[in-house]
């Protein structure tokens, strides 16, 4: 697949799962006559990602998974009054 602006190279490691799911996906992208390699796939699920989540945390993990990973708030500073929130 033809890339429209300069690519720079990016190496990661992927569980063996999820590399057949990718797997999985260019088999279906080149069965209806697509020609794409692992990378192509990759940059496609991950624009898409991107795209479709802006990068909002709830939408990356899940509505309530987000919600139990939430931050705890940091302890306070010792000499700082604390007041409470609301």
């Amino acid at each position: 697949m033809a890339q429209d602006e300069a690519a720079k190279q990016f190496s990661f490691r992927l569980p063996e799962g999820l590399v057949h799911r990718v797997e999985h996906c260019m088999g279906e992208l080149r069965a209806a006559g697509l020609e794409v390699t692992r990378a192509d796939v990759v940059r496609m699920l991950l624009k898409h990602a991107l795209d479709a989540t802006h990068c909002q945390i709830d939408l990356l993990l899940g509505g309530s998974r987000s919600k139990r990973r939430a931050r705890k708030p940091p302890p306070p500073v010792a000499g700082t009054r604390q007041t409470s929130g609301g």
